[in-house]
């Protein structure tokens, strides 16, 4: 028997009582933390929050009105229009008056982490623009075990929380250290000479660049064979027929403009979608790999307006270096292989974090699944 089944055991065999956060949680108004100025700066040293998925919208370099808090003194901020929420537990300013800080009662006699992952057991639907807390949220009722049941519990899902932030620690590097790579095995001597002396040649030169077929929404269907790519790398929809073969690269010409992809499989390229494929003296991965380092330039060319726009001509003069086959043969080799590590949803490290969360999420549905306790009549 586990330690949390023999404290659950011994101090709530018959099921627990539930309580209204309200009854658990005060609340703090944002308005005397919100900052001053939106020109943030990474050099500054106090956070500017939002409860949203953003969480941190920048860095200040005012210090007054600083919400203070700490590992020993945390709270949550939460947004009373979406109802989403973060822990935090070090000083920070807020954005807008949209959110309340929540911390434990005087009289809350229990685990305030155990609160928090209570809250993310809450199947709340923010449907209308109102402020939640006051009106709905705070109503609401959770499970409240005995205080060394909530500290268990906390302690188990903080595990979990731990592991998955230390596995998306390790991405980060990993994807720093794939960067690294990638650039150093993609620059070259524009002089020549040597084994990595290429040929400079304009993109244009070495590829057919083709913009994309305009498709109406309406006519796409939410699954099929072919994805349709447009504004974003995530599929528009699908279609029956596709108009690119596989093994192709595409940026974004429109909406995310300067956004690259590469399709393995054959696939539709919508209007918005500029296709690159290769000529006899370049092998279509190694565009892509190459293009990738290429990014920030891209985007610096995109046409700042309602509708942002990457004109062709930024793609078609792009001076791309040509090795020979068998050097690109190798670049592609050690970069896919590098690539599958950093990126693969089905065997690489972000398959494991998700692995991870889906467990977090399993256990913690789990763990904080009580009865309520009823008074005999």
């Amino acid at each position: 028997m586990s330690r949390l089944e023999e404290l659950i055991k011994k101090y709530c065999p018959d099921g627990v009582e539930y309580k209204r956060l309200g009854d658990l949680l005060d609340y703090e108004q944002p308005n005397r933390y919100i900052v001053n100025s939106t020109e943030y700066d990474d050099r500054y040293k106090i956070p500017v929050l939002t409860a949203g998925q953003t969480f941190i919208l920048g860095f200040t370099n005012e210090n007054k009105g600083i919400y203070k808090a700490n590992k020993d003194n945390p709270t949550i901020i939460f947004d009373d229009f979406t109802t989403s929420f973060h822990w935090v537990d070090f000083d920070f300013k807020v954005k807008s008056s949209a959110m309340k800080m929540l911390r434990p009662k005087k009289s809350f006699n229990g685990c305030f982490r155990y609160i928090y992952y209570a809250m993310e057991c809450i199947p709340f639907e923010a449907v209308d623009h109102t402020r939640h807390w006051i009106s709905k949220y705070s109503q609401i009722e959770i499970p409240v075990p005995h205080p060394e049941v909530q500290e268990e519990i906390a302690c188990i899902l903080d595990n979990f929380k731990n592991l998955a932030a230390e596995l998306q620690a390790e991405l980060q590097a990993r994807r720093e250290q794939y960067e690294f790579y990638r650039n150093k095995l993609l620059t070259f001597n524009k002089i020549g000479g040597g084994r990595r002396s290429v040929t400079w040649m304009k993109m244009s030169e070495i590829t057919e660049i083709k913009r994309g077929v305009r498709v109406v929404k309406s006519n796409l269907a939410e699954h099929g064979l072919y994805p349709v790519f447009q504004n974003c790398l995530t599929p528009l929809g699908y279609k029956e027929t596709s108009n690119r073969k596989g093994g192709m690269t595409f940026i974004i010409v429109g909406g995310a403009a300067g956004s690259i992809g590469f399709s393995g499989s054959d696939f539709w390229a919508a209007d918005d979608c500029v296709t690159i494929d290769a000529k006899e003296l370049v092998i279509n991965r190694y565009i892509y790999h190459y293009i990738m380092t290429k990014q920030k330039y891209l985007l610096s060319q995109v046409r700042k307006s309602s509708v942002p726009r990457l004109a062709r001509t930024a793609i078609e003069n792009l001076i791309i270096p040509v090795p020979d086959l068998a050097e690109q043969h190798r670049i592609v080799t050690l970069l896919d292989k590098f690539d599958s590590l950093v990126f693969d949803m089905v065997e690489g490290l972000p398959a494991e974090i998700m692995a991870i969360k889906e467990l977090y999420e399993y256990y913690r549905n789990k763990l904080l699944s009580f009865s309520e306790y009823k008074l005999s009549a």
